[in-house]
Parts: structure tokens; C-alpha cells; sequence
């Protein structure tokens, strides 16, 4: 088979769509959105995105169809840019990538899209329903499957959009894929510098967890502050699965420093550093 796959799963809001379209003119390839068929799905029933995902948890019949799409596409015969939340599991021949973002950089985007689905009047009132989408999928998909979305090690590339652009974006991703091609190594996680949260060793080499919409940077804190200072704004990290340490280990002393260190201001807090 000589046609090349690349899925797009991520964070709502986080770019999927306009980053989907550049990468299929770029590589040539078509793109199959289930998110898009999810919002028709929920225009055609009289439904917002939010709703529909609840109601989906107790009519699997829906997930069902979408999924056998999704299946059909492993042995397509054709240049894909999958835009779903599952392809990484259901066309595990494609090169999977999850795209992260801030909730409130997410909510911000989707209220600019105006989408007939997401008729949201504030950033904040996105950023809620955001939350709980995410929560009713995290429950439909484990329960269906038996997976957790937002375990990032599942996938081959993770990056964070927040801070960049969708072109940005797409060469990063471009980037990564053929050197995947080509069977070389690289680090699996590209995080902005402002969503880091220190909170362990200085020594090796910087390695980040995700863990309720926010990136914990376990270690290699030294050499990640030195390339902050010298001006860069993506880091390159290893990407491990949380072990709920992260929390014990991060204090608001530690990201002041952390803030004094490197001259970067993290962009958000979690609730437990903000008492």
C-alpha cells in the first residue's frame, strides 16, 4: 500500500479542522472529518455538539456508524487527513497526532467559528461546555471501547497550538511525519513554554504529563529554562503517562520561580495552586 494517513485527534477547539485542510493540500491527500458529520448529525436533530455527545452515551448506535467509516479507511487505497477522535484506534496504520490547547485559547476559537452547533454567548460559557463534552466523551469512548482519549501516549506526536499559528502547526506536523517515514527518532511531545508547570528535577532531558488539560514538566526543568531563555517558545520533551505525583510536586513558590527563572509567564493555573 503506498498511501499515506496522517489522524488528527486533539483538544476541542484546538485547530483540527484548519490544520487538516493545509496538511491535504500540502501532501495531496483528502479529508475525512467525523467532526463534521457529528455537527450535521446534531444540526439535523435539533441538537448542540454537548447534547448530542450525552445523548450518544446511551445510543450507541450512532458512535457505530461513524465507526465503521473510520474502519473502512485503513485499507483505503488513498492520501488521508483523519479528523476524528478515534482513527488513531481504528486506522492504526495512520500516523496518529493529538493536537492540545488551552481551554480558554479553545473556547476563544470555537466562539469566533459561530458554528449553528456551539451557539455559545461567552468565553466562559465555552469553555464549560468544552469541559463537559470532553468528559462525555472520555465516558462514551471508555465505555465503548475500553480507551482513554486523553492518555497522550497513545499517540505518535502530541503538540500544542495554543500559542501558534495553523501553519505553524501543519509544519511541525509535516515534519514530524516523514521522519517517521523515514524511521528516525525524535521526541514525541512539542509543548509552548507558557503551559509548562515545573515541578521536579532539574537534570535530563525535559519530559512532560498531561493531566486535566495541563502540562506537568517532571524533568529536565535546566535545560528546558535555558532554551526558554534563549528565546524559544516550543519545547521538544518526552512524554510520559501521569502517575499522580505531579500535583504533590508543583506549589505555587516552585512556578514563581520557575517564572523569575525563565522570564515566561505560564498562562494558567490549576484550581488546586490558585487557593
Amino acid at each position: 500500500m503506498n498511501s499515506m494517513k496522517i489522524s488528527l485527534a486533539g483538544d476541542l477547539g484546538s485547530g483540527k479542522s484548519t490544520v487538516g485542510k493545509i496538511l491535504a493540500q500540502r501532501f495531496g491527500a483528502e479529508v475525512y472529518s467525523t467532526g463534521t458529520i457529528q455537527r450535521q448529525i446534531a444540526t439535523e436533530m435539533g441538537m448542540t455538539t454537548l447534547q448530542l455527545n450525552q445523548y450518544m452515551e446511551t445510543h450507541p448506535e450512532i458512535d457505530g456508524k461513524i465507526d465503521d467509516g473510520l474502519r473502512a479507511l485503513e485499507n483505503a487505497e488513498k492520501n488521508l487527513i483523519i479528523d476524528s477522535r478515534m482513527a488513531w484506534h481504528f486506522v492504526p496504520s495512520s500516523f496518529s497526532v493529538y493536537m492540545a490547547a488551552d481551554s480558554y485559547v479553545s473556547a476563544a476559537r470555537i466562539l469566533n467559528a459561530g458554528r449553528a452547533s456551539e451557539p455559545f454567548h461567552s468565553v466562559k460559557e465555552a469553555v464549560a461546555s468544552i469541559r463537559d463534552r470532553r468528559k462525555s466523551e472520555m465516558v462514551r469512548y471508555s465505555h465503548l471501547y475500553n480507551v482513554n482519549i486523553k492518555d497522550l501516549t497513545n499517540y505518535d506526536y502530541v503538540i500544542d497550538t495554543s500559542y501558534l499559528t495553523p501553519e505553524t502547526v501543519a509544519d511541525c506536523i509535516a515534519a514530524r511525519f516523514v521522519s517517521h517515514c523515514k524511521g528516525e527518532k525524535f521526541l514525541p511531545a512539542d509543548i509552548c513554554a507558557q503551559r509548562l508547570l515545573p515541578c521536579a528535577d532539574e537534570e535530563g532531558v525535559p519530559t512532560v504529563t498531561e493531566k486535566d488539560g495541563y502540562f506537568y514538566l517532571l524533568r529536565g526543568q535546566k535545560e528546558a529554562a535555558e532554551k526558554i531563555r534563549g528565546g524559544q517558545r516550543l519545547l521538544s520533551c518526552l512524554l510520559v503517562k501521569a502517575d499522580g505525583n505531579e500535583r504533590a510536586l508543583c506549589s505555587r513558590a516552585r512556578v514563581a520561580e520557575w517564572e523569575k527563572e525563565t522570564g515566561i509567564k505560564v498562562a494558567a493555573l490549576p484550581d488546586f495552586l490558585k487557593a
